[in-house]
């Protein structure tokens, strides 16, 4: 799956690497590392490059995967700080996640 969010930014899932993939005018600017199993995505890590950061790119990131995962048809589970800081922020997506570690 991929995505353009504008016309210089787009996001994708890279299936080789296991992550999610955000680029800039085709330049590597931040990824978002996932663990597949059978019913959930487990978010594992977040980084955007320093010279990429306080654009929103990580929100882009989360909610790009986010919305990947649920079309699958499988659970969010956040191990990330940051995707689980967003996911807890959109209440929307609540029924989707699985909060490791601790309940919500």
């Amino acid at each position: 799956m991929s995505g353009h969010i504008r016309d210089d930014i787009v996001v994708s899932r890279n299936d080789d690497h296991d992550r999610y993939e955000l680029r800039v005018g085709g330049e590597l600017a931040g990824t978002a590392e996932y663990e597949d199993a059978p019913d959930a995505v487990a978010l594992t890590h977040t980084v955007v490059r320093e010279e990429f950061r306080h654009r929103g790119y990580s929100s882009m990131l989360v909610k790009f995967a986010a919305e990947d995962i649920i079309a699958s048809g499988r659970r969010i589970k956040p191990y990330c700080s940051y995707a689980a800081s967003y996911l807890g922020k959109h209440r929307e997506l609540s029924h989707h996640v699985s909060w490791p570690q601790q309940a919500r």
